[in-house]
């Protein structure tokens, strides 16, 4: 199915004006298949001619103002519609098929029980895989639903369903609502139920969270956190926007096999279920969800109530919702996330706006909704975020805040763009914010930022960027001397900050990378360091210079295993000997070298395992990251008998599957099947498609291999666990001809593989461990085809990228 030219979309809206969309559903049907008839209701100018997408099994009819329109016109997911009156209603009648990868109406039967559990995912364009529809983000319209299921189901959607009579469900029309926002959430569900009420609320809201029914215990036990965040949530929105909750009850469904980590549709968020933890849980990963439920909160405002025009302004959904949910939590929650942001988003986003594959946070040019969805990385999230927060600096809060209320005031159920929101912005006072603009959002990069002993701050990059941050002195044992505010402008600027070490942007405030005198030779301990936001940036300093092959991996490694052990941030903490096992003991260190390198990180997590309080945080981060690191198999082996485990610690499900996991890369892959019989949970088959891929022997390699090379009928999550577990840096010197193999044969799985999945498996099972300049040429030839998918071409360029980051940082530091 082509994907839709923005010149098409330009036109038809040009043409056409949608009133309404009633999708009738019947999912009562045994088998694969399903019924959708979708009748839509639109003006047009007379005359004239248009299409509507479907992408469905089989046309069964389609009818234009009562008149039958030819089967067999439907070509490539578009049905043509000929001599449109001024009102027009549209009739269409599919088979449509469940999907298994994440995307259009899914189907999953939990292996745990045999239930089977439905929900939709119309994000970016499929929704024509369950229903017909003008399927693009400025045609909003009123959805209505009617929808015959299972009796006993739950039927869940973007509007208070109700049951009718049993196993038949209507939805009353919503708010105009995008197509990509379209959803439904449908089968036996375990559900959670509560309300919320506020003075700034239009009325009660009622609060649902739903589960599978496997789930259900672990759901009772995460609900109160995840209904005061919520809580807290609403009410910081309804402060900051001054605008009530748009969309009726707010239902949030954790959804088996989900792509992404949740989706904003209105009135019914999805995300996937791995938030209801299995296993012993720190606050990390608890703060990571409080930020996602936050973040797609936001988009009920911003993203869904105003959405843009265009795919090029997706940045105005997920920038804000990024920036949003991080200031939310860091300000009102007990999830510390500024410090998450700097450490994890930041750092994704930098990766993402040094490659090859760069682009500006807005205005992207994209000429289609594939190359759209290629650019969706951490430029559109984390870089529009820090930008966002450094206009905020730039403008004042109260002057941000009040062009934002201008902006859903003034669009509200409708779309926008880029220039309204600045127009709103000067409407507030901001003045004109072109320049702004083009410096920031319409260019791609991040400047450096280094500072000397006598206080100069220097740039290189795009001296139109303002800077809006703080600079520090430090002593050499890490002690602040001095800190001050300054705005950058130009090239470089005195600080009148003095010091051995000073360090730019020493608050982690701007997107920039930042360099320090001598590497950091002259600082003792960055642990030491009292502001957790100047040690986010360090680290991040350190991590930025070994993938641009300025600092050596060797020394880097030095550096975190002498100093991360006490840091002070848990958060900080397992990102920085996570990146020490993941990079510099991987992909960064010579074939010869890597089991000696990780040796020295499981001794490190040792070290934290038995600093750590029983019971802690602390505690169970260093046990997560020996399991990961250690050689010892006898001591693995030992744990998963239950014997020797750390004080106060017990086995769950999530902490065996490590220790089989680990014991499978190493060669012992007899505890895969016993635990698959003690544990027969999706997240189960999930983790053992990883254990098996991770195998060394070469048999089970090839059968790895072929899983995501041909067509495959596992669930998109067994996928992505077998693409992840392919290539360990442990086994790279094995792995050479599958890696030139893997160049040969994956580009061409468009074949049968489409979308996010067709992108996630290229991502994960990227060869990037197995770094020889050889392979970088086959990469660079690969890379030269002119036939190749946009997202085949985005993945390739990313993981090209990585390649020839690691190949040049061995060969220079060899």
């Amino acid at each position: 199915m082509p994907s839709l030219q923005r010149t098409e979309a330009i036109a038809r809206r040009q043409l056409i004006t949608v009133s309404s969309i009633h999708i009738a559903l019947d999912l009562t049907a045994k088998g694969d298949r399903f019924a959708s008839t979708a009748t839509i209701s639109f003006t047009a100018r007379p005359g004239g001619t248009t299409f509507v997408d479907f992408a469905g099994k089989r046309l069964l009819g389609a009818e234009l103002n009562g008149s039958p329109l030819p089967t067999d016109s439907w070509r490539d997911g578009r049905i043509p519609l000929p001599d449109l009156a001024a009102d027009n209603v549209l009739v269409v009648r599919g088979e449509m098929a469940y999907s298994g990868d994440g995307e259009g109406l899914h189907r999953h039967v939990d292996p745990a029980d045999g239930r089977t559990y439905l929900y939709a995912m119309s994000f970016l364009d499929a929704a024509p895989r369950w229903f017909a529809c003008f399927d693009q983000p400025d045609l909003k319209a009123p959805i209505s639903m009617t929808v015959r299921a299972p009796t006993g189901w739950t039927v869940l959607g973007n509007g208070r369903f109700s049951q009718v009579e049993p196993g038949l469900w209507q939805l009353a029309p919503t708010p105009p609502l995008a197509t990509y926002f379209v959803t439904l959430v449908a089968g036996p569900y375990a559900s959670v139920l509560d309300e919320y009420s506020s003075p700034r609320a239009a009325g009660p809201i009622a609060l649902g969270l739903h589960a599978k029914q496997s789930l259900a215990d672990q759901l009772r036990a995460e609900a109160p956190d995840i209904l005061e965040v919520t809580r807290i949530g609403l009410d910081a929105y309804h402060d900051l926007f001054a605008v009530p909750y748009p969309f009726g009850d707010y239902h949030q469904a954790f959804v088996p096999d989900f792509n992404a980590g949740a989706m904003e549709n209105p009135g019914c968020v999805t995300l996937r279920d791995a938030f209801l933890f299995r296993g012993a849980t720190t606050d990390i990963e608890r703060g990571t969800r409080a930020g996602t439920i936050t973040h797609e909160l936001a988009h009920q405002w911003f993203g869904d109530l105003v959405t843009m025009r265009w795919w090029d302004d997706l940045w105005l959904n997920e920038s804000f919702a990024e920036y949003l949910a991080h200031r939310v939590c860091a300000d009102r929650t007990r999830y510390p996330l500024w410090i998450d942001f700097g450490i994890n988003r930041k750092d994704w986003g930098s990766v993402a706006d040094q490659a090859p594959s760069t682009h500006p946070v807005a205005g992207n040019g994209a000429a289609d909704a594939a190359a759209a969805l290629a650019d969706f990385d951490g430029i559109s999230y984390a870089k529009g975020a820090a930008v966002l927060r450094q206009l905020a600096a730039k403008i004042g809060d109260d002057v941000f805040l009040a062009g934002l209320r201008d902006y859903i005031d003034r669009y509200a159920y409708g779309n926008a763009e880029l220039g309204d929101l600045l127009l709103s912005w000067a409407r507030a006072g901001a003045g004109d914010l072109g320049g702004w603009a083009d410096a920031w959002l319409r260019t791609s990069g991040l400047d450096t930022l280094s500072a000397r002993p006598d206080g100069t701050l220097q740039r290189r990059g795009d001296t139109r960027r303002e800077h809006d941050l703080a600079v520090a002195a430090l002593a050499a044992d890490g002690t602040e001397l001095d800190r001050r505010r300054i705005r950058l402008r130009g090239a470089d600027a005195d600080t009148g900050v003095r010091g051995s070490l000073v360090v730019p942007d020493a608050g982690d405030e701007t997107w920039a990378s930042v360099r320090v005198a001598d590497g950091l030779a002259g600082l003792s301990s960055i642990s030491a360091i009292e502001d957790p936001q100047t040690r986010v940036v360090l680290w991040n300093s350190i991590r930025d210079s070994v993938r641009n092959a300025e600092l050596d991996p060797a020394i880097a490694l030095d550096r975190v295993l002498a100093d991360v052990a006490d840091e002070p941030s848990d958060l900080i903490l397992r990102a920085i000997l996570g990146f020490a096992a993941d990079q510099l003991a991987g992909p960064f260190a010579p074939l010869a070298d890597r089991s000696a390198r990780l040796a020295r990180v499981a001794a490190t997590a040792e070290r934290v395992l038995a600093a750590g309080e029983p019971g802690s945080d602390r505690q169970l981060i260093g046990w997560q990251l020996l399991i990961r690191s250690s050689a010892d198999t006898a001591r693995l082996a030992g744990w998963l008998a239950g014997t020797g485990l750390p004080p106060g610690r017990q086995l769950d499900d999530e902490l065996r599957w490590s220790i089989v996991t680990r014991l499978a890369l190493l060669g012992d892959d007899s505890y895969i099947e016993p635990m698959l019989t003690r544990d027969r949970s999706a997240a189960a088959l999930n983790h053992a498609a990883r254990a098996r891929a991770g195998r060394p022997g070469a048999a089970d390699k090839a059968l790895a291999f072929a899983i995501i090379s041909e067509q495959s009928r596992l669930p998109a999550y067994e996928l992505y666990a077998t693409a992840s577990g392919l290539f360990p840096p442990g086994q790279a010197a094995e792995l050479i001809e599958l890696a030139e193999r893997w160049f040969a044969t994956m580009p061409d799985t468009t074949r049968f593989r489409r979308s996010w999945a067709l992108g996630q498996v290229l991502r994960l099972s990227f060869p990037v461990a197995v770094g020889t300049p050889d392979l970088l040429e086959q990469a660079r030839r690969t890379l030269r085809r002119t036939d190749l998918d946009p997202l085949v071409r985005r993945a390739l360029t990313d993981g090209t990228d990585q390649l020839e980051r690691v190949v040049r940082s061995i060969e220079r530091y060899a």
